[in-house]
């Protein structure tokens, strides 16, 4: 077997430059987790039913809370209206009168009393029988029952015409408000991330709209590792980096608003017996984006302190 010679300053020299290597390698690891920016999306619905007349919204439009974006066509909703406001003026003029009704017994009553009168005075002067007076007595208190018995029929008819009043008024509300979310409003402030409908196209109630997200708030979700949990909470201040095209790393404040309660294998799909210990923990971290550098998808990196 041959033996191989090595020079002692070779070797000085072969540890040095590995010496060096491996400080550099550990000099670059400078962040304590890596991540991408992402923000809250939220796809807006309608709440409406039918052709749309306009979306007056692009893919990277800014939208504010309460902006009137779009309109749904609302003509047979309108015409439902009207039919059910017809209806309600229907119900007038099936409301009896009960003063022309009493008006026609308060006359036969003053008749009746006049001969009544007249009927007494020829009675005390034996000119009339007992049976006149009686029948204009009788008459008398027929004419009273009838007049209550008109009442009470006049009254419960009314109240069965107006019963209908209530339910025909509330489908009236009812289609005000369809008509009113026939209105696209914006739900949210944002930035218009998706556009998933056209002027002219139909829709349906719950049928998505558009795409929004708040650009000006993005957070980052990254992830630690199991021994590093105990140095984060929620609520801490943290360092956020991102590459610039000079080469420097931009630097911005963080705070972590949210840590996962579960662990997670890295890499998923590998469940060795050296990866199952590799356990790691997702957090987020808010970060300010007035000045719109930030994008969804971005890489970033984290600094503990």
């Amino acid at each position: 077997m041959k033996n191989i010679s090595i020079h002692p300053l070779s070797l000085l020299i072969s540890i040095a430059i590995t010496g060096t290597f491996f400080s550099c390698n550990s000099s670059d690891e400078k962040s304590d987790a890596y991540g991408n920016f992402e923000a809250v999306e939220v796809i807006i619905s309608s709440e409406g039913q039918g052709r749309i007349i306009n979306l007056d919204i692009e893919e990277g439009d800014k939208i504010k809370n309460g902006e009137t974006v779009g309109q749904i066509d609302t003509v047979l909703l309108q015409l439902q209206k009207e039919e059910v406001e017809a209806n309600i003026a229907a119900l007038g003029s099936r409301v009896m009168s009960i003063h022309e009704q009493i008006a026609v017994f308060e006359a036969q009553k003053k008749k009746l009393l006049i001969d009544k009168e007249r009927l007494e005075k020829l009675f005390a002067n034996e000119a009339a029988t007992q049976q006149q007076l009686d029948n204009v007595n009788s008459s008398l208190a027929i004419n009273e029952k009838q007049l209550e018995a008109t009442k009470r029929q006049i009254k419960d008819s009314n109240k069965a015409t107006m019963s209908q009043y209530e339910p025909l008024s509330r489908k009236v509300d009812l289609i005000n408000e369809q008509i009113s979310r026939c209105k696209i409003i914006a739900p949210v402030k944002g930035t218009i991330l998706q556009k998933f409908a056209e002027e002219g196209e139909m829709t349906s109630i719950g049928k998505p709209l558009y795409k929004v997200a708040d650009l000006s708030t993005l957070k980052v979700k990254a992830y630690t590792s199991a021994s590093q949990l105990s140095t984060i909470k929620v609520g801490q201040k943290v360092t956020v980096l991102t590459d610039t095209k000079e080469g420097a790393m931009k630097q911005t404040q963080g705070v972590i608003e949210w840590i996962s309660d579960k662990a997670e294998f890295t890499p998923k799909t590998i469940q060795t017996k050296e990866e199952r210990v590799s356990l790691i923990y997702a957090f987020k971290v808010k970060v300010e984006n007035k000045d719109g550098f930030y994008r969804i998808g971005m890489p970033a990196e984290v600094n503990f302190k």
